[in-house]
């Protein structure tokens, strides 16, 4: 089976020549929907939610692999059974997870606890691992591919805080931690991905990189609490999620291109119980003709005026 990073989905990497016109007709629409079924509209969120808080999207017009053609992230397997790869990883994310941590919620993700709040959304399905959504408000939030905010040991299965763990490899890593003070006195930080992670500086080698073993069971590795591409998401997230799918009436889909099957096959499940589905998108998503409306345009052009509208 193909790594998931690399699958080339038909429509999926060319941006439309068109937008949808935003107009007070359009958001109206928008409004009845979340009125006509008020509190059984499920939300499904994507990277694009959260652009403008500072972390980059994969398939944007300025998304990762827009700006980075030949990019791939590390694959499960890899972090798994590499030694080589952790260094990589914890190398590069220990650059990316100071910024990815100031990043704020924007406008979307507080229109979205607004609505949840109201009474309109039954609650969030997200794919984004940056907890912006719970920092927002929203609290029904299933976070179907984890969050950076903690690590967990491969061995014993120990969880501790990312701030935490990044605290061992600054104590590990000196020469590395100087390096990120001249970066920040800079005012040149590296660009940021979605994943929390950076091209690291040629200066540095992450094989030079130190990283620590488990402090409980003292042979395990530690990862990120995140589905890394070729991962899979966990049996009780998995089942969460069709719970709160087979929940609700509606389903809205914000800022993705629905590229994992993980999340393409929550829109499928709704539409087979022929409920209505409403994408949000700027650019051609895997689940366009599953949609029972579909808005070519990006997450602010909607989220905040259609919930000031209903406020």
């Amino acid at each position: 089976m193909a790594p998931a990073a690399r699958v080339r989905i038909k429509g999926l990497y060319t941006l439309p020549t068109t937008q949808t016109a935003v107009t007070p007709a359009i958001l109206e629409t928008v409004a009845d929907f979340f009125c006509q079924y008020r509190g059984r509209v499920l939300g499904l969120t994507g990277a694009g939610v959260s652009v403008l808080s500072g972390i980059p999207d994969y398939r944007g017009s300025n998304g990762t692999y827009r700006v980075y053609g030949s990019y791939t992230p590390i694959l499960h397997h890899e972090l798994v059974q590499q030694h080589h790869s952790r260094q990589r990883y914890w190398a590069r994310s220990f650059f990316g997870i100071k910024p990815a941590f100031r990043a704020k919620p924007n406008t979307n993700h507080y229109a979205l606890a607004t609505l949840e709040s109201r009474g309109y959304l039954s609650g969030l399905v997200t794919q984004n691992v940056d907890g912006l959504h719970l920092q927002a408000g929203s609290r029904n939030v299933l976070e179907l591919h984890g969050t950076l905010r903690h690590v967990k040991c491969l061995g014993c299965g120990f969880r501790e805080s990312r701030d935490e763990f990044q605290k061992r490899l600054e104590e590990m890593n000196p020469e590395w931690a100087d390096f990120w003070h001249q970066i920040v006195r800079s005012g040149e930080e590296p660009r940021r991905r979605p994943d929390g992670d950076v091209d690291l500086p040629a200066q540095l080698k992450y094989e030079n990189f130190k990283y620590p073993q488990c402090h409980k069971c003292h042979t395990g590795n530690f990862m990120p609490t995140v589905v890394f591409f070729g991962g899979n998401v966990s049996e009780l997230d998995r089942e969460r999620s069709f719970r709160m799918v087979d929940d609700a009436e509606a389903l809205l889909v914000c800022g993705t291109s629905l590229t994992t099957f993980s999340a393409y096959r929550l829109v499928r499940r709704m539409r087979e119980q022929g409920k209505q589905v409403v994408i949000v998108n700027y650019g051609q998503t895997r689940g366009d003709d599953d949609a029972t409306l579909k808005l070519e345009t990006v997450c602010e052009n909607i989220l905040p005026p259609v919930t000031a509208q209903l406020s």
